[in-house]
């Protein structure tokens, strides 16, 4: 059975859908991102939460799916002040008006990598609320900011892509090729604008995702015509890839998540950072010993190149100055003295979420920790049953 629920807060809707008997405890699913829907797809980590008793409540985050959208087609919501509030602290406090809607006293909370952000949040915000805190690649950091945030995955990125190249020389001959290539010839896009090897390079996103080799080795198994321009059907499939048409808000808001973790702007981290390491910058050239796709990590350049982010631009450099962020995690409290029982599955490889910094946060929650290096960062996505039914054994339902 699935219900559907839209409320109004702050002006704007705020939709889930839930699935499962309304009788039964409810489990909050918290989507990753950010600027992503709940999904639409049924999944297996679902029908292991159903048949463990739960009803499953997936909320669409505010800006996203039939929650009030916000895109290139919205511009009266394109304002620093409007994205500002798409952070974890608003959407713990939809979730809030949320639960009491539906009449319950307290949920159990499953968040996936941006969705455990926002849940570490509700622990320190709303701690009652919660009975059991659920972690799936998203332990974020709640003593340090965007520059060591941002070190730490670089270097998580740069051990992939090592591996990756290890096993697939090929591919990585034909990402530097590609690129020597593109900073010397107009090649566009289906969308109409020139790719450039920076944008191109973006494409390492896929280094943390399970078949993420295999699907970058297959991109650049033939990307030239005889002629020496690109194939059509190459420049088709980096362009979906590169497009944020889908979720533009992934790269308006994504360093404002970690604003306010220490003090000051975010200032473009990931830009900055990339900077000072081998291989990483955006003008970084594909003839020097180290040369590397790069990952999560958004830059002002694809505010300029990305025809679905444009309309964005002002907003974000707008984010990326300011300077006085709430710190999201202040007062937060140990399951001991919230309430709450904390269980996290976290990825020894993952490149988005650092495990070193994800167990330090687990330990201040005193989380019981499910390590495994069998998955990457998409594991409830793709081993839901397994990822889920772990933690919820650990947990005794």
């Amino acid at each position: 059975m699935t219900r559907t629920i839209t409320i109004q807060r702050d002006g704007v809707d705020v939709f889930a859908r839930v699935l499962g008997d309304a009788d039964r405890p409810a489990l909050l699913f918290l989507q990753g991102g950010p600027g992503s829907p709940a999904p639409r797809e049924h999944f297996a980590w679902m029908d292991t939460a159903l048949r463990r008793g739960y009803q499953v409540v997936l909320l669409d985050q505010r800006g996203t799916g039939r929650s009030t959208r916000i895109d290139a087609h919205t511009p009266e919501l394109i304002h620093a002040d409007v994205l500002a509030r798409l952070r974890a602290d608003a959407i713990v406090a939809d979730a809030e008006a949320l639960r009491e809607e539906l009449g319950l006293a307290r949920w159990d909370v499953l968040g996936q990598s941006f969705g455990g952000f926002c849940l570490t949040h509700y622990l320190a915000a709303a701690p009652e609320a919660v009975g059991r805190a659920l972690f799936t690649g998203g332990l974020p950091s709640i003593r340090t900011g965007p520059d060591e945030v941002y070190r730490a995955t670089f270097a998580k990125l740069k051990a992939r892509h090592l591996r990756f190249n290890e096993e697939y020389p090929a591919a990585e001959a034909a990402v530097r090729e590609v690129c020597r290539h593109l900073a010397a010839s107009e090649e566009l896009l289906p969308t109409g604008e020139r790719l450039t090897p920076r944008r191109l390079r973006t494409l390492g996103i896929a280094l943390g995702r399970e078949d993420g080799f295999a699907s970058l080795a297959r991109l650049f198994e033939a990307p030239f015509h005889a002629n020496g321009r690109l194939r059509t059907d190459f420049l088709a499939e980096v362009g979906e890839r590169v497009s944020f048409a889908r979720a533009p808000l992934y790269a308006a808001v994504h360093e404002s998540i970690y604003g306010g973790t220490v003090p000051g702007p975010t200032a473009w981290s990931a830009q900055r950072v990339s900077e000072t390491l081998d291989g990483f910058a955006p003008d970084a050239s594909p003839d020097d010993d180290e040369f590397y796709l790069t990952g999560e990590h958004i830059f002002p350049f694809q505010f300029a190149e990305d025809p679905a982010l444009r309309p964005f631009a002002a907003a974000a450099e707008e984010l990326a100055r300011k300077d006085d962020w709430a710190d999201l995690y202040a007062g937060l409290r140990g399951a001991s003295g919230g309430g709450f029982r904390a269980y996290a599955a976290v990825y020894t490889d993952d490149i988005f979420v650092p495990r070193e910094l994800s167990l330090e946060t687990a330990d201040a929650l005193g989380a019981e920790v499910f390590e495994t290096a069998k998955y990457q960062h998409d594991g409830l996505r793709r081993h839901g049953a397994e990822v889920l039914g772990t933690l919820l054994d650990m947990a005794g339902v």
